[in-house]
């Protein structure tokens, strides 16, 4: 049965709308999108209820009717509750944790300001349910946030927060590959491609990669890099160590022009690194590996969860255990198999679930699901 959903999003950008836009694409349910500009998250955050009660105030004065809301964790969802009109009160909600501002790394010498991090108590609380996209994701907030509620005075309410984790469902972001992409025939023995996907923020630890590529230089291996990770006005300084260093290696740096170019590019890396401290899902990986990627990743965080370590033990291989020395010598193997044209084949099977021509129909049960509960 189709539903009338109404998205709102404070910050209409990157992996939010990613989320909603590839739903959409093939959601049986009818989803009406309200979205604010991906800048000024702060500021977002701030204004974003009484703006988008506004805007959703506007939709139904229209005579649009709708049967869930669906918005971020950005949202403070109970002051949107109060600022639109009462006609909303008895529509269902759900809550989608991309992040949480409890445990996102902060930079140096900036301070947690935990108004936002309550907020997402709030909202958690609010919402008919919290879809969080990793379990580890939910079990980092809900530790977190316990831990911070029990150093208040009183009335911190933390039976009202066990009850929206013991009613969260964990539900993944999915990947949305262009219509035409095809996994390119890779020459046997070839000059290895390394990628980096993540943002060149500290969080990432960029230091670690350029300190890896370093001793692979220093050992005489033969490779490129294709650097497509998200830069910003204050670039770090392991970004410019790494280009001086690597020069002609490599072959692209920054954002992709589009779509296409991205995965093109994509397609074009053998393994994918990470050596981040921080992660929650880890969607550019996903994407890597679909475009025929081998992961070579840290033993923690989200990434055992995302590439099912627990139940495929033989899955060991993705993973090094976080130290720059064991990457080291995993990128060493690697690189010599792939040059001597000794690689097997690509790893899309690993991530194929995550495809949001497969993935939206459990999104479509699960909202369902909430509607009906409401009702």
């Amino acid at each position: 049965m189709s539903q009338r959903i109404l998205v709102l999003e404070p910050f209409g950008g990157g992996s939010h709308a990613a989320l909603y836009r590839g739903w959409q694409e093939y959601s049986q349910h009818e989803l009406t999108i309200l979205e604010l500009p991906a800048t000024h998250w702060k500021w977002r955050t701030r204004h974003s209820s009484l703006t988008l009660a506004k805007q959703a105030d506007e939709l139904a004065r229209l005579g649009a009717e709708f049967d869930l809301v669906f918005c971020s964790d950005m949202l403070n969802l109970p002051e949107w509750r109060g600022l639109a009109d009462r006609t909303w009160s008895s529509t269902a909600t759900i809550a989608y944790f991309h992040e949480n501002q409890f445990t996102y790394p902060l930079s140096g010498g900036q301070q947690r300001d935990y108004h936002y991090a309550y907020n997402n108590v709030l909202t958690a609380v609010a919402a008919q349910q919290v879809w969080f996209n990793t379990a580890f994701h939910r079990e980092q907030f809900a530790s977190a946030a316990r831990s911070w509620l029990r150093r208040m005075p009183d009335y911190a309410h933390i039976d009202q927060l066990d009850e929206a984790i013991a009613s969260s469902t964990v539900c993944p972001p999915g990947i949305n590959p262009p219509a035409d992409f095809r996994h390119t025939t890779r020459a046997a023995a070839r000059v290895p491609t390394i990628g980096w996907v993540a943002r060149w923020e500290h969080d990432k630890r960029p230091d670690r990669f350029a300190e890896a590529v370093k001793r692979l230089i220093a050992r005489g291996l033969s490779f490129n890099l294709v650097l497509l990770g998200q830069q910003f006005r204050s670039r770090p300084e392991s970004l410019d160590r790494l280009l001086s260093l690597a020069g002609p290696r490599v072959v692209h740096c920054g954002y992709a022009e589009s779509q296409e170019d991205y995965w093109r590019l994509l397609s074009q890396i053998d393994v994918v690194v990470s050596t981040a401290d921080h992660e929650f899902f880890g969607i550019g990986i996903v994407e890597a590996v679909f475009a025929g990627a081998q992961p070579l990743l840290p033993n923690r965080l989200a990434y055992p969860e995302v590439f099912q370590l627990e139940s495929r033990p033989d899955r060991s291989d993705l993973f090094y255990d976080g130290s720059v020395e064991h990457l080291c010598d995993r990128l060493t193997g690697l690189l010599h198999r792939i040059a001597t044209g000794r690689r097997g084949g690509g790893h899309a099977d690993l991530v194929s679930d995550f495809l949001w021509s497969q993935l939206a129909s459990r999104y479509d049960i699960a909202a369902l699901r909430v509607v009906n509960s409401k009702s």
